[in-house]
Parts: structure tokens; sequence; C-alpha cells
């Protein structure tokens, strides 16, 4: 099911993407990592271009403003792409402003407050209602609706709907993934211990994790970061026990509720009762936990671990044992995992709104869903017809 390469065994994304259908119960995930460091890059050819302004210079060139998240190591992609549209539409120029995704959902507010919004920015599926309540984008329903070689339809109903406000659609995702179950073979093979069935149960979970945990090697049974109740990654803890994060609406949280407080209950006791999952300081401290934003599991401190497919670039690249995954397990209330996803959206400061729709319908196109994120393990594509890419 996994395949090769010089520092382990690591799943191909077809399979990735098929575990996900069989874990997921409800919407899913957030993207994607990034640096430290907040800076502008243009290509070469045209860095006078940009320096001189950011309207239209005579000769009907407009310059179209990106605000993204990647890490240094995805950006030549980044730039490939963008030299490939710039070709096709030689009017069109690309800027691009990279933030660190962790700085990222607080830079935004203040060029919002500063009216100084890129034409195009990336948005976590979390930030899409609050952004669009603050005013922050500009709908693109009306290209949605009228723009059918775009094929909106094509792209997932769920991934859609966290992008929509006010009936409007205020962004567009670009991937929607499940959140699964990734184990450390090596430690399961140094045990004698089977590999996760696709139909095994939380009972099951919680015995494996017990019976490969073993203090003597500082080996844990489960990674870090419990009880984990973000947006993505609270659908896996709490829909198994049939339990959500917030009502449909979003406007009042649910963990008050009899289902929620046992699997909350059920994920603390790893840490608290059987002491099987570090605290947050312990994985903090663990060697090499940090490195690559893979934590304990890609340090390889621990048997297993919620992954996601945006994990494989890391885990292809830096993990240094054989590693794989399983559906999330299932709950006393059935199947269910955390889902969630990214986009970008069109801002209310962007002068060029037709300039920024004609990038993203390609951006965001099959063709660009399977070139930036399908080929590369970025992320799981929005779109069913870029998926299996």
């Amino acid at each position: 099911m996994s395949k090769k390469n010089e520092t382990g065994k690591h799943l191909s994304r077809r399979d990735f993407l098929r575990l996900s259908a069989l874990g997921a119960g409800g919407a899913l995930l957030a993207a994607c990592g990034g640096e430290t460091v907040k800076e502008v890059v243009v290509t070469q050819e045209v860095e006078k271009l940009v320096e001189v302004t950011s309207e239209a210079p005579a000769g009907g060139v407009t310059v179209l403003d990106l605000a993204q998240t990647w890490e240094a190591a995805f950006r030549s992609h980044q730039e490939e792409f963008d030299n490939m549209f710039m070709d096709n539409h030689p009017d069109i120029v690309i800027k691009r402003t990279y933030n660190a995704w962790s700085d990222h959902n607080e830079v935004v507010p203040v060029w919002a407050a500063a009216g100084t919004l890129p034409d195009i920015i990336y948005v976590h599926g979390t930030r899409s209602y609050p952004w669009a309540s603050e005013g922050i984008f500009t709908s693109v329903q009306e290209y949605v609706d009228t723009d059918t070689e775009f094929d909106a339809p094509g792209i997932l109903p769920e991934a859609m709907a966290l992008y929509r406000y006010d009936n409007q659609q205020v962004a567009i995702p670009y991937d929607h993934g499940a959140l699964l179950l990734g184990y450390n073979k090596d430690i399961f093979d140094a045990a004698g211990k089977a590999y996760p069935a696709e139909d095994w149960n939380m009972d099951d979970f919680l015995q494996l994790a017990m019976d490969l945990n073993d203090p003597s090697q500082t080996i844990w049974g489960f990674g870090d970061r419990l009880p984990l109740l973000s947006a993505g990654e609270g659908g896996a803890t709490l829909r198994p026990w049939g339990a959500v994060l917030m009502n449909e609406e979003q406007t009042a949280m649910t963990v008050d509720t009899p289902e929620a407080k046992e699997a909350i209950q059920f994920w603390a006791d790893l840490i608290h009762k059987h002491d099987i999952a570090p605290t947050l300081s312990e994985a903090a401290g663990m060697p090499g936990a940090q490195e690559g934003g893979g934590g304990p599991f890609l340090a390889g401190a621990v048997a297993m671990d919620m992954v996601a497919s945006w994990n494989t670039p890391s885990l292809s690249a830096l993990a240094t044992f054989e590693w794989d995954v399983a559906p999330w397990p299932e709950g006393p209330a059935g199947k269910g995992t955390g889902a969630f996803g990214s986009g970008f959206g069109i801002t209310s400061n962007s002068k060029n709104p037709d300039v920024g729709w004609e990038y993203l319908r390609e951006y965001l196109s099959t063709y660009g869903m399977i070139f930036v994120w399908g080929s590369t393990g970025r992320g799981s594509p929005a779109r069913e017809s870029a998926r299996r890419s």
C-alpha cells in the first residue's frame, strides 16, 4: 500500500485518499505550515515593474497581488505555475507576498484595517466566516454562477460550504481532506503487533496504544496536542461519539453534551489515566519533534498519531522510519473523523476583481489543483476530478 524511498516507506496519494474516504464522516481539515518570516517575492523579469507601481501601468498591464503561506521548499512550484499563467496572460503580472502560516491570520486583519489588502489572499476554513463578516472578501458568487467552464459543481459541496457567507460564495477551496491515523511500522514490528485493520474501533486503538507504549525506550502509544478540539481535529475526537464542536449555524459551542464530555474524557485519559500520550511540554522537548512541523510522530517517538494528507511531504522527506496510515477508529456512535481545508478569495480592496477571477479560475481548475497540490502531495484537492492525481 505504501511506497518506499531511502528514508522509509511512504503512502501513495491514491491510497491516502482511499483511506480518507473510509474514515471521513464530516467536514475536514486545515492546510498548511509555514516559516517565521514575511517576504515579498516576484519573478526577476518583472521586478522593476512591481517596484514602480502596483497599479496598471501604461500599456494595459495589471499587477495582481497574492498573499500566500507556502514554506520555502514549495515556493518554486508556485512560481512555476505563476510563470506559466503570465506566459498565457502577458497583460497580467503576479506579485507574491509570503506570510508565515502562524502569522497570516493576524496579518490579514491588520491589512484590512489599513486598507492595504492584496488582491487575493489565502484563507483557512476557520477564518472564512469571520473574515467575510468583517468585509475582507468580495463575493465571487456571480463568477461562480456564470463561469460554467470553471465548473463550481465539480468542487466538493462540503468544501464550498465552508466559504459561504450570507448566501454568497466568498472564497474557493483548493484542498479538503480527512484526518487519518498514522502509525510507525517499525514500532509495531518491534513489538510484534499487527497493523491497524480498516474496521478497527476505539477499543482496539486504546489497547494497541497501551501495548505499544514503552517508557524504557521513550516510546509513547499516541501523539501529542490532546484533546484536539480545533475546528478540524475536533471532528476526529468528537464525531466517533456522535458529538460536534459547534452547532450548524456556528453560533454556539456544543462541547457540554454528554457525548462530547465522554469523548473528551477518553482522549484526556490517554495522558492522565493511562499515561500513554505525552503532555504538550513533554512533546516539545523531544529531539527532532519540531523539525518539519511533524511533532513527536515525525521524531519517531510515538507509535500512532493523527495525520493529514498535507503531512505527506514532510514525512516522505524527513521520516527515518517506515510508516503508513489507517482509517480513523470507529467510535461508540459509528465512523467519523475531522475534515477541513483551505482556499483563496478576492479581497474587498482589489481594484481588479475580474483579473483576480481570471487567475483563480485557472489556479483552482482541475489542472491547477493537480499541478499545484495533487502532483506534490501538498494537499487533498477539493475537486473530485483532481483527487486521484
